[in-house]
């Protein structure tokens, strides 16, 4: 029996290797979303911070309400960002394409909750590379 190297032959001498194409258009689709909902996180961030220091206080308690809660979605909405991020790469780096568009589509809807331009734009784009990575199986 001979054991012979199996990256060593050309795809075409060897029947057993499989070139696997990466669905590049779906990567690039689902890193324009996460980068998108990413962006729309800072904003928010930066939004709720500038809100806690000329913010409206409660006169009970003296927290500041609206401030606070426009940062904490903020951080959800960096956290969705980051997440369609690595379903991307896990589409593109890996070979688990369809656990990775699920991902990028799951988080894709989630994002809707950043109520703002940058995170809508995240949801289609998101949404279209998931489906364009979904439609490849």
């Amino acid at each position: 029996m001979e054991v012979t190297n199996l990256e060593q032959q050309p795809a075409a001498a060897n029947p057993t290797v499989v070139k696997v194409q990466k669905p590049t258009a779906a990567f690039v689709l689902s890193l324009i979303a996460g980068i998108l909902v990413l962006i729309q996180g800072v904003v928010r961030l930066l939004q709720g911070a500038g809100l806690e220091s000329v913010g409206i206080k409660d006169k009970a308690a003296g927290k500041v309400l609206v401030g606070a809660g426009i940062a904490h979605l903020g951080g959800i909405v960096l956290l969705i960002g980051a997440l369609i991020l690595v379903g991307a790469i896990i589409m593109y780096k890996t070979s688990m394409i369809l656990a990775g568009a699920l991902v990028v589509l799951v988080f894709s809807i989630l994002s809707i909750v950043s109520l703002g331009l940058f995170g809508l734009l995240g949801f289609i784009i998101g949404i279209a590379g998931s489906v364009v990575a979904l439609a490849r199986k």
